[in-house]
């Protein structure tokens, strides 16, 4: 799915095993409804600093 016109990073939260975990994502197109479909994701779920730092990354285009 083409990006048309995403939305900046940010921090998703999922409950996993009872712990909350995050994983890094943006609204492929703000122009459309946000539902599952239209999330690009990076990485994988981990602690919030560890997703926060790749967030970071990915705002100052350090990270792919």
């Amino acid at each position: 799915m083409e990006n048309k016109n995403p939305g900046e990073w940010r921090l998703f939260m999922q409950y996993i095993n009872g712990e909350p975990m995050y994983i890094v994502g943006r609204q492929r197109d703000m122009n459309t409804v946000l539902h599952s479909g239209n999330i690009e994701y990076r990485g994988k779920y981990t602690k919030r600093e560890e997703a926060e730092k790749l967030r970071q990354q990915l705002l100052r285009g350090e990270a792919e």
